[in-house]
């Protein structure tokens, strides 16, 4: 029987960054670590749509369209054949008010899971998003160290501007990623009326991504080829990935690849892992003094609810719902189109509202015109004449708000391991009016009609299943990760967070997991 001092089961955020915490051969990572099938071999977008492969863009069967047939029935980040692979474990089923059907998703088997697919804004939460949100048993200075740990190991690209104290500090930021024309319009009219006090509640300023606008530690500066939703993995933007390469690179860990968890048992010594060659069909035991889960909240959760048999058993579950909202400007339609570009182009937020708000502003720079058509309301034909147009001069804002547990709100598994997630109370931004008044003040406009939300669970931020506590009952944690009844066994993702402050959970989940990890490293057991 293999035996070592500490195993992680997922490569995703929060089981890379406890890796980078506990690097050593006593340490191995557990983990499926589906790599891509295919290869997106074009350096840009353009590229790929000047070469006319039509098969190399939407796929052999044109799967990449099949949001014409059933807008839910796949997230747009996963329909390319090169991204398929990335939402290949697990099932899950969410269904709304009236029990209606709403997503069928899938959890990751993936090398760095659904980091793969994310944004890159990796943002640290403040004091402020604490305290707004409330519920939170540790503070912003047990994080703090760690942030700026995983900050100077990935690279952050960014600018110390109007939304400094809401992003809260960093050091050593590289340049910010280039504007398109819209953004930059936007902007410089924020900005000048920002100086004659025009648009006192709203702040604008560039966003913090894990993008690499200059050479970083070994690491290429991005070619922004716009091929975000074709191909995960270009150099130069991080994601957990890049560290399990280099935690295997140097020999830092043990890496169990290719292998995925069914159950484990704590004794008074040890953890009992039992895990499944998914190749060869065949399971062997594993021997732990300490198992770390990271496999993301919805996969832990399950892992968990199966392991102590607890079929139907609701656990609570909070969605980070955006609404998104098309923003025109009229002063740059018909303007020509960038080759090169990021899709998060600014960021903002409402200021002097009860609860502050995360406005991210994006160039549809990616995304396919098929992908746009259906916001339009037009018929098809004439709803693509318009796009034409107008493109050059649209900017699409995601408005997150704060999260908090609801009764309404709540996950469970049954006996045969399907995931069922119940998520009715959601509901649009509350503020989209006051937001379009300081909009239209610096040229941009939209209707409050145009404003949509997407469904639950496909912001992909996820938590407050197994939430931390000081004094934790059933299914919730100790503050070092550890279940309600565990000495051994931790939780180290998005599972353990009370609620979700407005901004993207990402980093904090990589902080808090690396915290979780130090104390583990000086336990004494």
């Amino acid at each position: 029987m293999d035996s070592y001092k500490y195993i992680i089961v997922g490569s995703g955020a929060a089981g890379v960054s406890s890796a980078f915490i506990l690097d050593g051969k006593e340490t191995c990572l557990v983990d499926v670590g589906e790599e891509p099938s295919a290869n997106f071999s074009f350096s840009s977008l353009s590229d790929a749509l000047k070469s006319g492969q039509v098969s190399k863009i939407l796929g052999k069967k044109w799967e990449f369209l099949s949001n014409l047939r059933n807008p839910l029935s796949t997230h747009p980040k996963l329909r390319a054949e090169d991204l398929r692979h990335i939402a290949s474990g697990n099932d899950f089923k969410v269904y709304g008010s009236g029990q209606d059907h709403l997503v069928q998703g899938r959890g990751s088997f993936a090398a760095g899971g659904m980091g793969n697919v994310w944004g890159a804004q990796l943002l640290r939460y403040t004091e402020d998003d604490f305290s707004e949100i409330g519920g939170w048993p540790i503070s912003y200075s047990e994080l703090a160290p760690f942030y700026s740990e995983l900050e100077s190991h990935i690279g952050i690209s960014g600018e110390i501007d109007d939304m400094a104290s809401f992003l809260g500090p960093s050091q050593g930021l590289l340049p910010p990623v280039p504007m398109v024309p819209s953004a930059y319009y936007l902007l410089t009219k924020y900005l000048n009326k920002r100086n004659k006090n025009g648009v006192s509640g709203l702040k604008l300023g560039r966003p913090r991504l894990a993008v690499l606008t200059q050479p970083y530690r070994g690491r290429p500066s991005y070619e922004f080829g716009e091929t975000e939703f074709f191909s995960p993995n270009k150099g130069g933007v991080y994601s957990p990935r890049c560290t399990l390469k280099e935690l295997l690179l140097r020999d830092q860990i043990t890496y169990l690849g290719g292998h995925k968890l069914i159950s484990f048992h704590e004794n008074s010594e040890c953890v009992l892992i039992e895990v499944e060659d998914i190749k060869h069909g065949l399971r062997k035991t594993l021997k732990s003094r300490h198992l770390l889960l990271g496999l993301g909240t919805i996969q832990t959760t399950r892992q968990i609810l199966l392991n102590y048999r607890a079929y139907e058993h609701s656990l609570p579950f909070i969605d980070h719902p955006p609404t998104l909202l098309p923003i025109f400007l009229p002063a740059l339609f018909g303007s020509s189109l960038p080759e090169k570009s990021f899709p998060i182009q600014l960021i903002g937020t409402m200021k002097g509202q009860l609860a502050k708000a995360m406005i991210s502003f994006y160039y549809p720079a990616g995304m396919l015109w098929s992908d746009m058509l259906f916001d339009i309301p037009l018929p098809i034909d004439s709803a693509g004449l318009i796009l034409r147009g107008v493109i050059g001069g649209m900017l699409v804002a995601q408005i997150w708000e704060a999260s908090k547990m609801s009764q309404k709100n709540h996950l469970s598994v049954n006996s045969n391991g399907m995931v069922r997630i119940e998520y009715s109370d959601r509901s649009k931004y509350s503020n989209l009016g006051p937001f379009m008044k300081y909009l239209r003040k610096i040229g941009g406009f939209s209707l409050e009609m145009l404003a949509s939300t997407p469904p639950p669970t496909w912001g992909f931020h996820h938590a407050a299943t197994l939430p931390m506590s000081k004094k934790p009952g059933p299914f919730e944690t100790h503050l070092d990760g550890r279940l309600w009844n565990s000495r051994r066994i931790r939780v180290i993702d998005g599972s353990v967070f009370p609620s979700l402050p407005a901004k993207n959970p990402s980093l904090t989940i990589m902080a808090n997991s690396s915290r979780i990890a130090n104390l583990v490293k000086s336990c004494d057991y």
